[in-house]
């Protein structure tokens, strides 16, 4: 018996060691060690593959985005840009037409899947939060109120949007007035600098203006948070487009020879330009921009859709996980190993709401406006969460600001010192006041941890990251994501109740300038609080 069953296991052995069920004679079967080592060697061809792959894509792209930077350049495109470097100055901003990353990746079915994930995830937990409210309390806690409170006196918050964009339309008037006016003077006549000089006092008082009498009247009315923030956006964006747009039409008009028949003359460029320009998603000023051909009304609404929910999302967040740890401080002081462990705990929503607010702002928000205006250059960030040096991350996390301060600090400081250490500190100044700026005047107190953190830390971490392997400074990158948008929420909160809550410091300079949750005096009423509870 045992004799006649060794052929037919054999013959199924020879079996499995052929490719088409046939029976190799004379070949041994693979052991285990060799199908490791096959496995393992194919793994690693995979993975050659796959960076082969990743680094063609991109090198065509931006085989793409220089052929497109050529033809916009003209036939010497190349030899402009050469010829530019050689000069001492550095490159413009080619626009050309592209859509953003993300509108790209969504049409991968794995990438739509993964948005896909996140938007169910959002709503169990939405869902898993009002049911337990509902059951708990009779009520569902679901972000209404907050939106509510946060963006109150909005009537206020669109008529201050308003006078502010006439001021800018004022400043174009003024510009305008100056530029036609300045040809009927004669060449480095006295009437002329004088003409200049006046205009420049001038656009500096109007300017001056437009940044202190909505900031002074924000805290006046003591204005709701987001509403306020709202305003102080669309404020610095105003201003930087109207900066933009002076810094790149001045010059022109300066270099012209006056009175000059056989000059071409090169006027203040149309009231029509400056009005696109103000609503156009860039804050670099050209006469021209790639249009495309129609608008797609359903891409406008899906965008205004997204961003709607998304403003529903953050304020249920705020409910959720950022508002109860906080709303009570002052009646409650909270001891060292509390802040500790609540800053650990808003790590991971602090994350989620500062990824709700680049999708928004940079993604929806940006194409949505794109779409209405055929603004066809969407490039408005790149491939930030790939980054593995925090230089790369500025510079791609939000293409547009960027654009400005390459444009108008970087730029300009870089072709008057030629030196980058100090073009780049500059940079860093800028963009943390503005942020700074931004958060005092929304909370109505100075706290300048994110100067602290954006323009030193970011700046050092600038240069600690540059010689970084691609994993170790990934996961370095989104580590400081995560702890610092804990520390952000963590202590930004806390103080913003601690102003509600505390009683102020005698001095009202140090009250301005020293935070009250550092050393809490609870008021009566929140003393009487702590003592029932």
């Amino acid at each position: 018996m045992v004799n006649e069953d060794v052929p037919k296991v054999r013959l199924r052995h020879e079996k499995m060691n052929s490719v088409d069920g046939s029976p190799t004679k004379g070949l041994a079967p693979l052991d285990a060690e060799k199908m490791d080592k096959l496995q393992d060697r194919m793994q690693e061809m995979r993975k050659t593959v796959v960076e082969d792959l990743d680094a063609m894509m991109s090198e065509v792209r931006e085989l793409k985005l220089a052929a497109s930077g050529m033809q916009s350049s003209g036939a010497n495109g190349t030899e402009d840009n050469r010829t530019t470097r050689r000069n001492g100055k550095l490159q413009d901003k080619v626009f050309v037409a592209r859509n953003s990353y993300l509108t790209d990746l969504f049409e991968i079915s794995h990438f739509r899947t993964i948005y896909n994930i996140f938007i169910v995830m959002l709503m169990i937990l939405f869902l898993n939060t009002a049911v337990h409210d509902f059951i708990e309390t009779g009520t569902t806690h679901v972000g209404i109120g907050t939106i509510i409170r946060s963006f109150g006196n909005f009537s206020t918050t669109i008529l201050i949007w308003i006078l502010m964009t006439i001021s800018t339309f004022v400043t174009y008037l003024g510009f305008s007035m100056w530029a036609h006016k300045r040809e009927e003077f004669s060449p480095k006549s006295f009437k002329l600098k004088a003409w200049d000089y006046l205009f420049l006092i001038a656009h500096a008082a109007q300017q001056l203006a437009f940044i202190t009498i909505p900031a002074k009247f924000l805290i006046d009315i003591q204005h709701p948070p987001a509403s306020s923030l709202l305003i102080l956006m669309e404020q610095v964006r105003m201003l930087m487009k109207t900066y933009a747009f002076v810094r790149s039409t001045a010059p022109r008009i300066l270099v012209q020879k006056a009175k000059d028949e056989d000059n071409k003359r090169v006027v203040c460029p149309g009231f029509s330009k400056f009005l696109y320009f103000l609503f156009a998603p860039t804050l670099v000023y050209r006469d021209e921009y790639p249009r495309t051909k129609e608008i797609k009304w359903k891409v406008v609404l899906t965008n205004f859709v997204e961003v709607l929910l998304v403003v529903f999302y953050v304020a249920f967040m705020f409910e959720r996980f950022i508002i109860p740890p906080f709303d009570k401080f002052g009646s409650k002081i909270l001891e060292p190993h509390a802040v500790v462990l609540t800053i650990f705990s808003l790590m991971l929503p602090g994350l989620i709401m500062f990824l709700f607010g680049f999708y928004t702002v940079l993604h929806t928000w940006q194409n949505c406006m794109a779409e209405l205006l055929r603004f066809s250059d969407r490039l408005f960030y790149k491939d930030w969460w790939n980054c593995t040096s925090y230089d790369a991350y500025y510079r791609t996390w939000n293409i547009i600001v960027h654009d400005w301060l390459y444009a108008y600090i970087y730029k300009d400081v870089y072709e008057t010192l030629h030196n980058k250490v100090i073009a780049t500190f500059t940079v860093f100044l800028v963009s943390a006041a503005f942020h700074e700026y931004i958060l005092a005047f929304t909370f109505q107190f100075f706290y300048p941890v994110m100067m602290l953190m954006f323009g030193g830390f970011g700046m050092l971490f600038v240069f600690i990251t540059k010689n970084y392997s691609k994993m170790d400074g990934n996961i370095f990158i989104w580590f400081g994501l995560f702890a610092g948008n804990g520390i952000l929420f963590s202590l930004y909160s806390m103080e913003y109740y601690a102003r509600g809550h505390c009683l102020p410091y005698e001095d009202p300079l140090f009250d301005l300038l020293l935070p009250r949750s550092w050393a809490c005096r609870p008021s009566e009423l929140n003393a009487s609080a702590a003592a029932v509870s």
